[in-house]
């Protein structure tokens, strides 16, 4: 009886063992599957070009008039890093605009947190001349 507690112990042992390996072995075989493919968060994000505005009123947007850009499942938020700092508003099409914030050159930073997935927006940035930048949401 001892015996077979023993090997049972040593089976069981091994199994835990084994799986451990197979699972840090699927990770690396996760990785290279399409879903974990997808880039990370700002990582080789595309850069953008707003229209200018043509007022106070009217201030610089992207993207292009009467259209909107859709979040994606990549990032929770909407991210810009701009060429220039500026004030930026993120305006959504079922609920309106966003508060102004300002943004530093050359950093990443946050046009709306916690956006869900799908969901339509536009930008405005303040001032009538164009914004460029790399955006990622």
């Amino acid at each position: 009886m001892r015996k077979l507690k023993i090997a049972s112990l040593t089976a069981s042992t091994m199994l835990l063992l084994s799986g451990m390996a197979a699972a840090t072995a699927g990770s690396a075989a996760a990785a290279d599957t399409p879903v974990s493919a997808a880039r990370a968060c700002t990582a080789g994000a595309p850069r953008f070009t707003s229209s200018p505005g043509t007022s106070s009123s009217d201030p610089a947007f992207w993207p292009a008039r009467g259209t909107y850009a859709t979040t994606t499942s990549r990032c929770k938020d909407i991210n810009l890093k701009l060429d220039g700092t500026r004030s930026v508003r993120t305006c959504f099409k079922t609920t309106g605009c966003n508060g102004w914030r300002t943004l530093r050159a050359g950093n990443w930073g946050v046009a709306a947190t916690d956006v869900l997935d799908g969901t339509k927006f536009y930008l405005q940035f303040a001032g009538t001349s164009r914004a460029t930048g790399l955006i990622d949401y």
